[in-house]
């Protein structure tokens, strides 16, 4: 199967009848490390060349895909990245001069207006990946607030005109902007369907893009490969629903 053709490979999920669109996907791993010389990656979003895994890469040269009509929902992963610590890594200094406002655990704030994903929603979208890793023999991701607020940041930015990428204009690379996150690796999956009003359904709509990445097969399994990786430890989860009747899910790992 050509890569443009696999770029476009739909999944039909037995649930509902939703179709469920995922794009070629990819992972980055060993990013500074000895002997991992950089290969070009094809993806559906324009990122940075990635390391082909070991697990073997598609040739690169593919044109990024638009996302699929509102109707149906589509997804992309991001590379996972791994860094060598610093001696002097950068952390976010609280000042006791200057506080910042109190948010609750169900609501984070980002410039193009962020919005909440309720706690009952982020619960069961958790339970169902840890769900897919116990099957596969993994510990469980824990959610962690920071990295949530980073998702919903991006989730936003998708929303409110940048469509799905993992980069949009002005926006840090992935990694970089989990203010506050300690990480070694990182990695990044993102998606939108269509979907009713009302948390059961959004819960649907975000399981149903985790089936369908799930059911990834390889070489073009990226957003799987992301989901589990024995690496990743912690998860951010936005889900949020916009204007359109579309559910944005963004789903950020680190390890």
């Amino acid at each position: 199967m050509s890569l443009s053709a696999a770029a476009r490979l739909r999944y039909t999920l037995a649930a509902g009848s939703t179709a469920v669109v995922i794009g070629s996907g990819f992972i980055v791993a060993g990013l500074g490390r000895p002997g991992s010389e950089p290969a070009p990656q094809p993806a559906d979003v324009p990122l940075a060349a990635a390391a082909a895994p070991s697990g073997g890469a598609p040739s690169g040269g593919a044109r990024p895909e638009k996302p699929e009509p509102p109707e149906e929902p589509s997804a992309s992963p991001s590379p996972s990245r791994t860094v060598r610590p610093s001696s002097s890594a950068p952390a976010v200094k609280k000042t006791t001069a200057a506080p910042k406002k109190t948010r609750t655990t169900t609501r984070v704030t980002a410039g193009g207006g962020a919005r909440s994903t309720a706690d009952s929603v982020l619960q069961a979208v958790l339970s169902h990946i840890n769900a897919a890793r116990a099957d596969e023999g993994l510990d469980a991701l824990t959610l962690d607030a920071a990295l949530s607020e980073a998702s919903a940041k991006h989730n936003a930015l998708m929303i409110n005109g940048c469509g799905l990428k993992h980069e949009c204009d002005g926006e840090a690379k992935i990694g970089e902007r989990f203010v506050g996150v300690q990480w070694r690796t990182a990695g990044e999956n993102i998606g939108f369907g269509s979907s009713q009003s009302g948390a059961a359904a959004m819960i649907a709509a975000a399981n149903g893009l985790t089936d369908s990445m799930l059911a990834e097969v390889p070489p073009n399994d990226g957003h799987r490969k992301n989901l589990l990786n024995a690496d990743f430890t912690r998860i951010g989860l936005s889900v949020v629903r916009d204007s359109q009747g579309r559910t944005w899910m963004t789903q950020d790992f680190v390890g």
